[in-house]
């Protein structure tokens, strides 16, 4: 697989309904329909995939997770649209790049395009406290650059994609959870990253998600439909299981998995191990905004409680507002600091109904330099050809949204790719523009370059 990513977060919503089925092999099933309770509602979600492409299954749990995990990157366009290279969504994903891997993307996206869910009673809209009903396809748009009449991926295909509707409202509201992409992407099956990813979801409690659970209970045949494998003989599902909740347990996420009862009655019991213990988004973003990385924030977490962290974070902030602490190292170090000595801190030890001390004199400090930012050019210093094309073409994307083609997105990281355009001055005479009220002015100008670049092409470029 590709080099470790960082972690990443999950749509609750998609995690928890889980839309992709486990199966390694679906043979011709292209529509499954399932129905479950939920407390006092049924939740009955249904999919319907063309018969040439089946319905979503194995590596397409990737791939979803690699275009929401790329959509936050961005900071989540309004209108769930994104521009990227293929090579740039197969190393999100984790696939290897060659020509094998990019049928199979092919492939993915293509049934996350044309597959038809819908969801009654189980898509949760957080901010109003309502459960809905919600028809769509993952991928609503799908566009590419391709060479010839081929129709296939080739080494700089360029794709637009734009999200489903009701995930991108889940998405920009918050609706989320941490998801270890790192370690979700070394298991070794589909299958097992499947359900490890519903897993995950499931210990969320969808109407409170700070409130995360350390085990997990559910009907053997309930487990199946949430999998969305054939629920047919109990034994039968056991052996579909037993694979991944092995390696799950083997891997360290489960510290065990418990079969109560016989036959249809068989319920599981799912314990997680206390390394895994989840943050929860609020305290893990909170955490983040001062530089604390994730696996810091998870053995945090498992050393305090969720109110003492949030306590000592409001504590770190009013001091250093107040000007009785100086952050001398990183904001990091000096916060993680507090947490584990809180009683060393003015009002660290302050109880309900104590006054507190007076504040330690602080001498007055001059005013910070304001910060040295690196140039384009340092940015791009320490990137490969390829990503440095990539950066481009992602930044001229965001900086200038819909007012250049996929084609000439295209063209733009092939030209960057071949050393044609330095996309450290670009880059510089971008925001330069920018700054001057010269956006569209900028556009044409880069338009009309990359179009001559075009016309221009070698002949071994155009066979």
């Amino acid at each position: 697989m590709t080099k470790p990513r960082r972690n990443s977060f999950d749509d609750l919503n998609w995690g928890r309904l889980n839309l992709i089925s486990a199966q390694d092999q679906i043979g011709e099933l292209n529509t499954w329909k399932v129905t479950y309770p939920y407390g006092e509602r049924m939740v009955r979600v249904s999919c319907r995939a063309l018969p040439e492409l089946g319905v979503p299954h194995g590596i397409d749990n990737d791939v979803s997770s690699a275009l929401i995990d790329y959509y936050l990157s961005l900071g989540m366009p309004d209108d769930g649209e994104m521009t990227l290279a293929v090579s740039e969504l197969m190393q999100i994903a984790g696939f290897h790049r060659n020509g094998k891997y990019r049928e199979m993307l092919m492939t993915s996206l293509d049934r996350l395009h044309t597959t038809s869910y819908e969801i009654a009673g189980g898509w949760r809209d957080h901010p109003n406290r309502r459960w809905t009903t919600a028809r769509f396809h993952f991928i609503e748009l799908l566009e590419y650059t391709h060479q010839g009449q081929s129709g296939q991926f080739d080494d700089r295909s360029t794709l637009r994609v734009r999200l489903a509707e009701p995930l991108v409202a889940s998405l920009r509201s918050g609706f989320t959870k941490p998801l270890n992409i790192e370690f979700m992407q070394s298991l070794s099956r589909p299958r097992t990253r499947i359900i490890f990813r519903l897993l995950d979801a499931m210990r969320y409690n969808p109407e409170d998600p700070d409130d995360v659970v350390d085990e997990f209970d559910v009907g053997l045949t309930e487990w199946a439909d949430l999998c969305k494998l054939p629920s047919a003989r109990p034994d039968s599902i056991r052996r579909a299981l037993e694979g991944p909740h092995e390696e799950l347990v083997r891997r360290g996420y489960l510290r065990a998995v418990l079969v109560e009862g016989r036959g249809r009655a068989q319920r599981l019991r799912f314990q997680f191990a206390s390394e895994f213990t989840p943050v929860s988004p609020a305290l893990l973003n909170r955490l983040r905004s001062h530089g604390i990385t994730d696996g810091v924030s998870r053995q945090l977490a498992r050393q305090y409680t969720h109110s003492v962290l949030l306590g000592r974070i409001d504590q770190f902030e009013r001091l250093v507002r107040s000007g009785e602490l100086t952050v001398r190292k990183t904001a990091a170090h000096a916060l993680v600091h507090l947490i584990r000595n809180s009683d060393q801190y003015p009002d660290g030890g302050r109880r309900p109904g104590r006054v507190p001390a007076a504040p330690t004199q602080v001498k007055e400090r001059p005013a910070a330099p304001e910060p040295v930012l690196p140039t384009w050019g340092e940015e791009l210093a320490g990137m490969t050809p390829d990503e440095a094309a990539t950066f481009t073409v992602k930044r001229v994307s965001l900086l200038f949204s819909k007012r250049f083609t996929l084609i000439e997105l295209d063209q733009l990281r092939h030209e960057v790719l071949r050393g044609r355009l330095d996309p450290a001055q670009l880059l510089t005479e971008a925001h330069l523009r920018l700054a001057r009220i010269e956006a569209q002015q900028f556009v044409d100008d880069l338009k009309t370059r990359l179009q001559q670049a075009a016309n221009a092409r070698p002949v071994e470029e155009l066979t």
